[in-house]
């Protein structure tokens, strides 16, 4: 964008940086607030792998990094940390053995109850006196914007 730019986009491109800015600050509020309740130091993804494996069973790497938004070599680590803890089993396939799945135990199964119970507190802090139509509009604009980018993504590939 080296043109100039016109009032109205000068205006829009300062309230989108505000947005930015601003969704930033949320995102670090609820980090810090899930923090608050975290006992073993685990991370919001640690979390979601949790939830992911009791919801939908054993799973592969690749698969997970899919659902997490993240790179096979993110999911190793933080398995390597949920196995240490003893919250996940990686277990080899039975048909093919160079397939390696991660599985939920049952001391993980404990931890995803509580993993839900901050979850929803911190929802309900995050949301607190919005009304469903607000909710649902922000639903529209985060799902709109993801879109977007992914309509970009396919242009640019």
């Amino acid at each position: 964008m080296n043109e100039a730019l016109n009032e109205a986009d000068t205006e829009k491109l300062a309230l989108m940086r505000r947005l930015d800015e601003s969704f930033r600050q949320v995102r670090r509020q609820v980090n810090a607030e899930w923090n608050t309740y975290n006992v073993h130091g685990l991370g919001m993804t640690h979390g979601r792998m949790l939830t992911i494996l009791a919801e939908s069973g054993p799973q592969k790497a690749s698969a997970l990094a899919e659902q997490l938004l993240i790179t096979s070599g993110g999911v190793t680590g933080i398995a390597d940390r949920l196995i240490e803890l003893g919250y996940i089993r990686r277990t080899r396939g039975e048909q093919d053995r160079r397939v390696v799945m991660l599985g939920i135990t049952d001391e993980g199964m404990k931890n995803v109850a509580l993993i839900e119970t901050v979850r929803t507190k911190i929802m309900f802090k995050l949301f607190d006196g919005m009304s469903i139509e607000e909710m649902a509009g922000g639903l529209a604009l985060f799902e709109r914007m993801n879109r977007n980018m992914e309509s970009a993504d396919e242009a640019d590939g």
